[in-house]
């Protein structure tokens, strides 16, 4: 197995885990039935090497039970948690009280997890935990949603060069009303991959949407309208277009919402996504 292995009996964790055993994490993740759509892109992103947490500072871990083979496999799995430079984000899943404590140890040896995505199983669990060292600012309980039939009317297109000064204001009116996302997206990068779609209304793109997958979901992120374009359908179309297109690639789409955004959650329904699971994010800070 990996070299630094630090027992918490009776959970074992390596801290340096290989891209197999990062496949298996993953894999168990998928096969659970507690929601974490968050992890599920941090690890395929890291199965893809797009990010490679120890060396930019970060963090990716395992629990597992000991083996009597030596080989990792789903079987022993008991958690797995990533986490970027600083604990900035932190996103975890664990299958008991002890897995989550002996993750959270590692956590608690770096600094506050700021952001902190998870499933409703793992919440109950950690939740407490954090709150004895540091203090809540907002959290959110979400519903996962997942969609496997094409919805009706579609519009929209994947985003060009020519529109990155749009998407830049998409990013920061996002931040400003949702107190998440960031400034510094790899546009270009994105554009290339086409990874955002935009909806235009009379030369003027009035809602943006990203998205991201794993080995078996498109996932949407993020959809924004601007403004002075809401409550005109435009968000369902754009929508639906970015849907149909990853139904092209996948035999389902995920995303997630607050579970008390009701019109966004009859918005969902009506693009023919169905109630999947629940998950949590917390924003942390110290005390």
């Amino acid at each position: 197995m990996a070299h630094d292995q630090v027992e918490l009996s009776p959970i074992l964790i390596l801290s340096a885990p290989s891209q197999r055993q990062i496949q298996v994490a993953a894999e168990w993740l998928a096969n659970q039935h507690h929601q974490n759509p968050d992890l599920e892109i941090a690890l395929h992103l890291i199965l893809q090497k797009q990010i490679v947490p120890h060396a930019q500072g970060g963090l990716v871990a395992i629990a597992y039970s000991e083996t009597t083979a030596g080989e990792l496999t789903q079987a022993h799995m008991q958690g797995v948690v990533v986490a970027k430079p600083g604990n900035i984000h932190v996103s975890i899943a664990s299958a008991n009280l002890t897995a989550t404590e002996a993750l959270l140890s590692l956590l608690l040896a770096r600094e506050c997890p700021h952001r902190l995505c998870t499933s409703e199983q793992t919440k109950a669990w950690i939740r407490p935990c954090l709150l004895q060292h540091y203090q809540l600012q907002r959290e959110y309980d979400q519903q996962v949603l997942f969609c496997t039939q094409p919805p009706d009317g579609a519009a929209g297109r994947w985003a060009v060069p020519q529109d990155k000064p749009t998407l830049q204001a998409y990013a920061a009116a996002y931040l400003a009303e949702r107190g998440s996302g960031s400034l510094d997206y790899p546009w270009e990068q994105w554009i290339q991959q086409q990874r955002v779609a935009v909806l235009e209304e009379r030369g003027q793109i009035v809602a943006v949407v990203r998205r991201a997958e794993t080995a078996h979901h498109g996932i949407v992120v993020a959809p924004f309208t601007f403004p002075p374009f809401r409550r005109q359908g435009f968000a369902r179309r754009l929508l639906a277009f970015l849907t149909q297109q990853l139904l092209q690639e996948f035999p389902a789409v995920k995303l997630w919402v607050d579970h008390d955004n009701t019109a966004a959650i009859a918005l969902y329904t009506s693009l023919n996504f169905q109630p999947l699971g629940a998950c949590y994010t917390g924003y942390y800070v110290n005390r």
